[in-house]
């Protein structure tokens, strides 16, 4: 029998004999279990018994003790988060941040715990001694949510099944504490031996949703508890897309016109094949008077100013902040990327078709001074009209939007190629669709120009002869693709087609764009925040190598989150002299016979919720001057039978 069916045997028991009086469940243990223990000891099952109160109404004032700051002259707030136009937020602000980030913290544990009370202590215990409890099977543990009532404010007690060993667990919360008394020496005094090993993990909170962990293992008798020489440093970094900064605010206003776009062909399409008769709706532009587009259009066509338009070819480096702000206003080179920016203004579906009847007719009966050299399917068009060998196509369905998404997704796309280059965090391949093939293609850099590997100069060069397959932008190796054949489609099989759409090739597309922001977003707070100017490269490389997650709609509760590990000295001058955010250290002493754990936790907000937080509180927590942590122990004897 699996050790998961053995726990849910205990849990079933428990439920017959003391469901009436207590809640039982069985599943993932709570956040402030998680928080205390660490993930390892809490596991990812485990019965936990405990009192259900549904009346209880969250409170939104602060279970963690403040200090009073002293305001600067000509402001009312000490604002920590900076702003992402300027670099105003110091390094140096780390140090508080423990104090001044529970104005906006968000809410640290899950809804459905903001109900759960503990019973008393004595009733915990005597049902973890009672005879059905020491005789059953099982592997895990269960524990009880205890109310603190005992001189030892204890809150959870733990009952580990392991066929070799009694093993028993009890945290309790130790109140608040200074943090200059968190000491080496009152460390191991609690633990009351030296210990044999003591894993160590350190945080820092940078902002909000960056935090910095630093851990390391000892086996000295008083372990050092700051190194900031050999530690191993992960930095954890959550962009949420309604958190998007002002700055990137305008790429992402694009990915999202064009994942409607998506929406509403696939909805269209959906339609049809069920034998609903509609016209696909157009519902992302802000309206555009249709005699200025049209003239817009021809000064378009016909404008010569942009043939010295090119990419910078300049070595200098720029700040990330500049390069973005210069791709906001980067002049457009190619025809259907300026296209683009008219076209997704038109205000419904009816518009946006009369617009594309106005650009063939001014592409067949104009000259065309900007040719364009995109290789999309509207290119295409425009060029056959402009070469008198196509004619007039008369769009219909979906052909609009999908002409209209083939572009934008092209144009989006070059704007983040000029970011990342010019920049020079990275090379053109990693932003590729699939960066691994783009990477081990032997042939491609030796006949990519030398001024800058740009997705422009990427899908240029004489057509290979007996090549009939259109590459789009972000698919330059279609012909070894054949899910890229399917999107890009063959003039040769099915003669000239107005559009090509691909549910899943688009949905694939538009996942890699929304990749290649979060990765940007990452990289824009590290500069603003840590400056480290260093790794972007290495980031790089590790965020764009992964397989994008497939994205089919994009609102402001989706979000990204990064988890890499960096090298302690880029983080060393920034934390030197700062105190963690929150502290996890584990002191184990052992011998065949007998094994003592004990694991403190300092936190720099209660990480209970407050009705439950309410039972540990002392009348010393309102105001202080030092710098405190909640404070938590949990020892666990594990002996041999």
């Amino acid at each position: 029998m699996s050790a998961s069916a053995n726990l849910a045997n205990v849990y079933a028991e428990l439920m017959r004999r003391c469901g009436d009086s207590y809640t039982i469940s069985y599943g993932a243990p709570p956040t402030y279990l998680v928080s205390t223990v660490g993930a390892a000891e809490a596991g990812k099952k485990i019965v936990l018994v405990f009192k259900e109160d549904r009346n209880g109404a969250w409170t939104k004032n602060p279970t963690t003790p403040t200090r009073t700051v002293p305001k600067k002259e000509g402001s009312a707030d000490l604002d920590l988060t900076g702003s992402p136009l300027k670099d105003d937020c110091l390094v140096d602000a780390i140090a508080d941040l423990s104090i001044n980030l529970q104005l906006d913290h968000p809410m640290a544990w899950k809804l459905e715990e903001e109900y759960q009370r503990g019973i008393p202590v004595d009733k915990a215990r005597s049902i973890m001694c009672s005879e059905f409890l020491q005789l059953a099977e099982g592997l895990g543990s269960v524990w009880f949510l205890c109310d603190g009532s005992d001189p030892g404010q204890t809150q959870l007690l733990q009952y580990e099944f392991n066929p070799t060993h009694f093993s028993r667990g009890i945290l309790s919360y130790q109140g608040v504490h200074p943090a200059f008394l968190v000491t080496p020496q009152s460390l191991v005094r609690q633990h009351g031996k030296d210990p044999d090993e003591t894993m160590i993990e350190n945080c820092y909170q940078v902002n909000t949703h960056m935090k910095l962990r630093c851990s390391w293992t000892s086996s000295a008798s008083l372990p050092l508890l700051v190194n900031l020489n050999d530690c191993d440093v992960a930095l954890n970094h959550k962009f949420r897309v309604g958190d998007c900064s002002a700055l990137t605010q305008d790429f992402m206003n694009q990915l999202r016109i064009l994942v409607y776009i998506r929406e509403d062909i696939v909805s269209y399409h959906t339609d049809v094949k069920q034998g609903v008769s509609r016209e696909p709706t157009y519902r992302c532009g802000s309206g555009i008077d249709m005699d200025e587009l049209r003239e817009s259009i021809n000064q378009t066509m016909t404008d010569v100013t942009s043939l010295i338009g090119h990419y910078s070819i300049s070595n200098a480096e720029f700040d990330i902040e500049d390069v973005i702000q210069r791709a906001k206003v980067r002049r457009l080179t190619d025809l259907t990327d300026k296209l683009w920016e008219l076209l997704k203004c038109c205000h419904s579906y009816k518009d946006l078709k009369m617009a594309f009847s106005m650009l063939f007719q001014c592409a067949a009966r104009c000259n065309i001074v900007n040719t364009p050299t995109n290789k999309n399917r509207l290119a295409k068009i425009i060029t056959e009209l402009a070469n008198r060998r196509l004619a007039m196509p008369c769009l219909s369905g979906a052909e609009p939007l999908e002409l209209l998404l083939e572009i934008g997704l092209e144009k989006l796309y070059k704007d983040y190629e000029f970011i990342y280059t010019e920049s020079k965090m990275c090379s053109t391949n990693l932003l590729k669709e699939d960066s691994s093939e783009a990477t081990s293609d032997g042939g491609s850099p030796k006949n990519l120009p030398q001024l800058r590997k740009s997705l422009h100069n990427a899908v240029r060069g004489d057509p290979t002869p007996g090549a009939g397959m259109r590459k789009t932008l972000l698919h330059n190796h279609g012909a070894a693709n054949s899910r890229i054949t399917k999107y890009a489609g063959n003039d040769d099989d099915a003669g000239f087609k107005n559009s090509h759409f691909d549910e899943l090739e688009s949905t694939e597309r538009i996942s890699k764009l929304f990749q290649i922001h979060c990765t940007l977003e990452h990289l824009l707070m590290m500069h603003i925040h840590l400056n480290l100017a260093n790794v972007y490269n290495d980031v790089c490389s590790e965020l764009l190598k992964k397989p994008p997650k497939l994205v089919e709609s994009i609102d402001d509760q989706l979000s990204d989150v990064m988890d890499i590990r960096l090298s302690a000295h880029y983080v060393r001058d920034h934390l030197d002299g700062k105190d963690p955010y929150s502290r996890h250290i584990t002191m184990r002493s052992y011998n065949k016979f007998r094994e003592l754990k004990t694991t403190f936790y300092f936190a720099s907000e209660n990480v209970c919720p407050p009705n439950l937080a309410q039972c540990f509180q002392c009348d010393d927590k309102e105001m202080v001057k030092e710098r405190t942590y909640h404070s938590w122990i949990y020892r666990k004897i594990r002996s041999l039978k």
